[in-house]
């Protein structure tokens, strides 16, 4: 092996090694928020990694209960994307947690989730505003879809 192989061989080798893996960088958030017409329960989509602007809508939102209701001890769904279900299952108890303490967990076709406690502002515009609940980051690695079940 000449020495221009062997030094492409090991640029390749470490370049490997050393690479993080690469994992889903889709987030949702479940809500709670008001606006002109009342309080509501919503669960929030970011595709492309974790919120950072509290001054523009999420790229979706999704309704998922009129005035408010717990989040603990039920299981949660909604749609985004067309037909693709985010599934968000928060521990019963889990309103007593501390901020950044796990409380459930989600599915979002077959991607897991973890879902921590959060709170604070996600978002204000105009008259609607959604505080955090929950937080639930993909615990995806591998950068695709889980398998359907």
């Amino acid at each position: 092996m000449k020495l221009s192989q062997a030094t492409t061989a090991l640029c390749l080798y470490l370049s490997t090694a050393y690479a993080a893996p690469q994992g889903s960088a889709k987030n949702f958030y479940l809500v709670s928020c008001s606006d002109d017409t009342g309080n509501f329960d919503a669960i929030a989509y970011y595709p492309s990694g974790p919120s950072k602007s509290t001054t523009t809508w999420p790229p979706e939102l999704s309704e998922v209960s009129r005035g408010r209701s717990a989040w603990e001890g039920v299981v949660r769904e909604a749609e985004f994307e067309r037909d693709n279900w985010f599934i968000a299952t928060i521990d019963k108890g889990a309103a007593a947690l501390k901020s950044g303490e796990i409380a459930g967990t989600g599915s979002f076709e077959g991607e897991p989730f973890v879902c921590f406690k959060q709170t604070g502002l996600l978002f204000r515009d105009g008259s609607t505003r959604c505080e955090k609940r929950y937080w639930c980051p993909s615990v995806d690695v591998g950068g695709g879809r889980g398998v359907r079940m």
